[in-house]
C-alpha cells in the first residue's frame, strides 16, 4: 500500500458547482446563464464564458447580445475584477451528496476537491472505489476484518452494518423490550408473556387474541376450548366421508355401463329444443323492449310540448297580471283627477260662480251616455 493517499485524475468539472446562494446575475453568462468561467470581454462591452462565446461564434461571427459584427481581434480577457468577484462565489463541496457539508470559494474548491475525504478514490491495492477518509484511516476497507462479537468475517466497509444484525450483539424485544442476545430472539419470542398469540382453539372459530399471559384466563372461559375435541373429531368423520364418498364414485364409474348412443342422441336433440325455445322467447323479450322503446319515446315528446305550452300559457299569465297591474294604475289616477276637480267646485262656492269656468265630468265627454268601463 502507498504512503500517499490516492488522488483525483480528472479535471473537475465548474459547470455542475452548486451554489448554496443565488449568484448575482451581472455575474451570469449570457449565454449558458451561469456564473462566467474564464470570463472574456468583447469589443461592444459584453462579457461571456469563452467556451460559450467561442461556440457561439461558430455559429454567427456576431455578438450574442446585440448582434454586432465582431471577430477573432475583438475579443480581450475581461477585467482582473470580474474574475475576482467570480472566483469568491461561495460554492459546495462536489463531494456533498457524499456527505461532506464544506462551503469553500470557487476558486478553491478543486484544491478542496482534490484532498477530501469524501471523495472516491480507487484502491491501489485492491483495485475498488472507497472513501478517500476511509483510506486514511485504515487504508482499503474491501480487506476481510473479524467481527468482535461473533468472528465472522465481513469487510471492512461493511462492518458497521453487520453490527447491526450481528447476533451476537444484544437487541430488544419488540414484545417486553427486554435485551437478548440476536440469535436467542426469536427463542424468546415464542416464551415471552407479552407477545400477541391466539387462542388455542382459533382452528375451529375462536377468535380471540391477546398477550401470551391473558391466554390461561381466556382458555378457562372460552367455549371452543371445551368444544375443540369434538368439532376436530366431526370434521375428521367428514373428511374420511369425502374420501370414501369419491372412492365408491370412482367404482361406480368403472362397474356401470356407459349410456348408449341412442340416449346421448336423445339428450342432445332435447337439449336443441330448449335451446331453440329459450332463443324463441328471447327474441319475443327483445321485440317487447322495443315496442317499450318506443312508447317511451312517444311519451318523452309529448311530455316535451307538454312541458313548451306550460311555459307559454305562464308567458300568458304573467303578461296579463301586466295588464291587470296597469288598469288598476289607470283607475288610480282617474279616481285622483275626480276628487282634485271635486275639490276645485267646493272651493269656488255661489259667489264665484260668475267668473269661473265650467266644471267638465267625465261623463261629458261622451254626451250619448256611453262611458267607458274599467
Amino acid at each position: 500500500m502507498s504512503a500517499t493517499p490516492p488522488q483525483e485524475t480528472h479535471p473537475l468539472d465548474f459547470r455542475t458547482l452548486l451554489y448554496p446562494l443565488p449568484p448575482d446575475e451581472n455575474l451570469s453568462c449570457p449565454i449558458c446563464r451561469s456564473p462566467l468561467l474564464d470570463p472574456v470581454t468583447t469589443i461592444c462591452r459584453h462579457t461571456f464564458c469563452r467556451d460559450c462565446l467561442s461556440g457561439a461564434m461558430g455559429v454567427s461571427p456576431t455578438c450574442p447580445v446585440d448582434r454586432s459584427p465582431i471577430g477573432d481581434g475583438d475579443i480581450q480577457i475581461a477585467p482582473v475584477l470580474i474574475g475576482n468577484l467570480v472566483g469568491d462565489l461561495i460554492v459546495l463541496c462536489p463531494n456533498a451528496s457524499e456527505g461532506c457539508t464544506e462551503s469553500v470559494q470557487r476558486n478553491m474548491v478543486e484544491a478542496h476537491w482534490r484532498g477530501c475525504g469524501f471523495g472516491m478514490v480507487e484502491c491501489g491495492g485492491c483495485g475498488e472505489r472507497i472513501r478517500r477518509k476511509d483510506w486514511e484511516q485504515g487504508g482499503c476497507g474491501h480487506k476481510m476484518v473479524e467481527c468482535g462479537y461473533c468472528a465472522e468475517e465481513v469487510r471492512g466497509v461493511d462492518l458497521a452494518e453487520h453490527e447491526e444484525v450481528c447476533p451476537q450483539l444484544s437487541a430488544p424485544c419488540e414484545h417486553c423490550l427486554l435485551e437478548f442476545p440476536r440469535d436467542k430472539i426469536k427463542q424468546h419470542t415464542t416464551t415471552c408473556d407479552e407477545a400477541i398469540v391466539n387462542c388455542e382453539a382459533i382452528t375451529v372459530g375462536c377468535p380471540w387474541s391477546g398477550r401470551r399471559r391473558e391466554g390461561g384466563e381466556h382458555a378457562i372461559s372460552c367455549a371452543f376450548t371445551y368444544l375443540k375435541p369434538v368439532l376436530l373429531e366431526h370434521a375428521s368423520r367428514i373428511a374420511t366421508l369425502e374420501n370414501e364418498n369419491k372412492l365408491l364414485r370412482r367404482k361406480i364409474d368403472i362397474i356401470m355401463p356407459t349410456r348408449s348412443l341412442e340416449e346421448e342422441e336423445r339428450t342432445e336433440s332435447g337439449l336443441d329444443q330448449q335451446t331453440i325455445q329459450i332463443l324463441t322467447e328471447q327474441e319475443h323479450v327483445r321485440n317487447d323492449v322495443q315496442r317499450i322503446f318506443a312508447v317511451l319515446q312517444d311519451m318523452e315528446l309529448k311530455q316535451t310540448m307538454l312541458t313548451m305550452h306550460m311555459s307559454e300559457n305562464m308567458r300568458t299569465r304573467e303578461e296579463v297580471a301586466m295588464i291587470g297591474a296597469a288598469v288598476n294604475d289607470l283607475r288610480s289616477q282617474i279616481h285622483g283627477l275626480h276628487l282634485l276637480t271635486l275639490r276645485r267646485q267646493a272651493g269656488t262656492g255661489p259667489n264665484n260662480q260668475g267668473g269661473s269656468l265650467p266644471v267638465r265630468r267625465v261623463g261629458d265627454a261622451n254626451p250619448g251616455g256611453d262611458r267607458v268601463k274599467l
